[in-house]
């Protein structure tokens, strides 16, 4: 969607940059009453990317799904690209694609809309599929009317019928000063997030709990999160594992641009990360099928605890490389 959002402009870039730009890197865990959330970044790509590259983002809340693809039709005649604040389980391009039923609801998914037809069908650009498809307003209008349940605090609007635009900047960015300022941010964020839930703590936070999980849960309701978070680390979004390959691939293309060599060996440190957290979601499905998910726990808190070590290493390194790439790029 971000990508989509530049072409036609002189700010041309590799999609996995986007991916860097907009804070690929991060992890978030966040524990709720016996429901437990992981992602491998922190939320709000595209925010993340307005602000690093002088662009901004405008979004719009309505009462009514008329009134707002009313306005999406106005932004995509302009020659922008819009899009819509979503509930991804209602929209068909993900339904028996990704097995929702396994998963816990949060947040919005961004749909961009290439075009909407004067009866209200769209042209939309889901990231799912590599060409453009339809989709009727009334199943857009049903997963644009569920604002976020709040679980995890995302910058999108938690409002009905909310529609947003990528605007880009008036003047072209340098994209080395861009990537570096990105790396540098993205890892100081990780060691010193904001809160217990993001970055360094939150993998802290991520092995107390599943450490103490077979005390503060019964083994039914253990199952069901492991199974959870198993597919979410494997499939949705970019979950630890997808994510990691995706911030690897990211890092390759950022060390051609940035001319620097170390930036390519870190990539391979997270290319062996995300296959660590994969192996570590199939351990999360093996217990999960047990009788007893208890039995040989610890296995997992072994597991998850190299990951931890590893991943800070791996951004400290990053941290070290980028701090001195954006000192060359100011």
């Amino acid at each position: 969607m971000i990508r989509n959002a530049f072409l036609g402009t002189e700010f041309v870039f590799d999609e996995e940059l986007a991916y860097v730009i907009g804070g690929g890197l991060g992890l978030l865990f966040h524990r709720d009453g016996d429901t437990y959330y992981i992602n491998s970044r922190i939320h709000d790509l595209e925010h993340f990317f307005a602000r690093r590259t002088g662009s901004r983002i405008e979004f719009v809340s309505h009462a009514t799904a008329d009134a707002m693809l009313a306005r999406t039709r106005e932004w995509a005649d302009a020659g922008t690209l819009p899009y819509l604040y979503c509930e991804a389980r209602e929209l068909s391009t993900f339904r028996g694609v990704l097995p929702w039923e396994e998963v816990h609801a949060f947040g919005e998914h961004a749909l961009p809309v290439r075009s909407v037809s004067a009866a209200g069908s769209l042209l939309v650009n889901d990231y799912l599929w590599a060409h453009p498809i339809a989709m009727d307003a009334e199943e857009v209008a049903t997963a644009a009317a569920m604002p976020s349940d709040g679980a995890i605090s995302m910058a999108c609007p938690a409002r009905r019928f909310a529609v947003g635009r990528l605007i880009p900047p008036e003047h072209v960015p340098d994209v080395r000063e861009v990537l570096a300022l990105s790396l540098v941010e993205s890892a100081e964020l990780f060691l010193n997030p904001a809160n217990n839930s993001q970055g360094e703590r939150a993998l802290k936070a991520f092995e107390r709990e599943l450490a103490s999980m077979p005390d503060t849960v019964t083994p039914l309701v253990m199952q069901v999160e492991l199974v959870s978070m198993a597919t979410t680390l494997e499939k949705i979004g970019s979950g630890g594992g997808a994510g990691r390959h995706l911030f690897a691939r990211g890092l390759r293309a950022a060390s051609t641009h940035l001319d620097n060599g170390r930036l390519a060996a870190i990539a391979t440190e997270y290319a062996a990360l995300g296959g660590r957290w994969r192996a570590l979601a199939r351990g999360m499905r093996a217990h999960a099928a047990q009788q007893d998910p208890r039995v040989g726990w610890a296995s997992v808190i072994t597991a998850v605890r190299e990951i931890r070590r590893r991943e800070v290493i791996a951004v400290t390194e990053l941290l070290r490389v980028s701090s001195a790439l954006l000192g060359e790029a100011a």
